[in-house]
This record gives C-alpha cells, sequence and structure tokens, in this order.
C-alpha cells in the first residue's frame, strides 16, 4: 500500500462535502412534513429576499445546475407556490415570484428551519461560527478563481 502525506480525513474540503450531504439530507427530512426539499425551501426563501429573481439568478444563489432549477420551478409552480412570468426585456428569462401561498408556506418553516441550525449549532460559539462562515466564502471565491 502506498502512503502518503496528505490526509483525506481531515482535509478540509472532504470535511466540508461529507457535512454538506449530512446536513442536506438532515435538512429535508425537517422539511419533508411540509412538501419540500432542502432546494425547493432554498427557492422560496431566495425568491422571498430577492423579490423577482430569475431562475439563472436563483440556481446560482441555491447551488445547482439550471436543469435541476428548472424542475423545482416547474414543480413550484405547478403547486401555486410561485409564479413565473416571462421578462418584457428578454423572452428568454423566465422571473419568479412567490404567491400567497407560497409566501405562507416559507413563513411556516422559517421556525423548523431556525430549529434546525440551532441543533446543528448548539454548543459553538457564535464567533467560532462567524469564522468558519468567513473562511468558507473565503475558500468558495478561492475555488471560483480556479
Amino acid at each position: 500500500m502506498a502512503t502518503s502525506q496528505f490526509d483525506l480525513d481531515s482535509c478540509i474540503m472532504c470535511i466540508t462535502s461529507r457535512s454538506s450531504k449530512l446536513f442536506s439530507n438532515k435538512f429535508n427530512d425537517v422539511m419533508a412534513p411540509m412538501g419540500l426539499n432542502r432546494s425547493a425551501w432554498m427557492a422560496l426563501y431566495y425568491i422571498d429576499q430577492q423579490g423577482q429573481p430569475n431562475q439563472r439568478d436563483l440556481a446560482n444563489l441555491i447551488g445547482i445546475t439550471g436543469p435541476s432549477m428548472v424542475k423545482i420551478v416547474n414543480q413550484l409552480n405547478l403547486t401555486n407556490l410561485i409564479t413565473v412570468a416571462v421578462s418584457t426585456h428578454d423572452r428568454r428569462e423566465r422571473l419568479l415570484t412567490l404567491t400567497s401561498a407560497g409566501s405562507d408556506l416559507l413563513a411556516q418553516t422559517i421556525p423548523l428551519a431556525e430549529a434546525f441550525r440551532e441543533q446543528v449549532t448548539a454548543g459553538i460559539p457564535q464567533a467560532d461560527l462567524d469564522t468558519l462562515a468567513r473562511v468558507m466564502e473565503h475558500m468558495m471565491q478561492n475555488a471560483s478563481d480556479l
């Protein structure tokens, strides 16, 4: 067996990859009774925050591909949680808006998301969480620059 100085178990990219998958799965479990998964919930959240984002920008915010975003938008539109309008400036651009049902569902799920965050970060000082957020943002920017 070849030996290596590289330790995958302590590699921050590996740790964040594993933790991201775990957090996604657990968050999906939390949102499942509400009929949502992590990506659909994030879509509702960002549509609310951004006002009327287009599908491409929303996909980038969530961190998913265009085809995955199309599937989520179609499902949210079918369940009357969002409306989709064609931009007056570019017919290829689709603008997304929450319906009142979408706003209501998002409002019902915010406490679930807050409780999830509190459970996952229990016992970790806020200063450490702030440092982690800054470091992860910097690492993501470094990776984007590759």
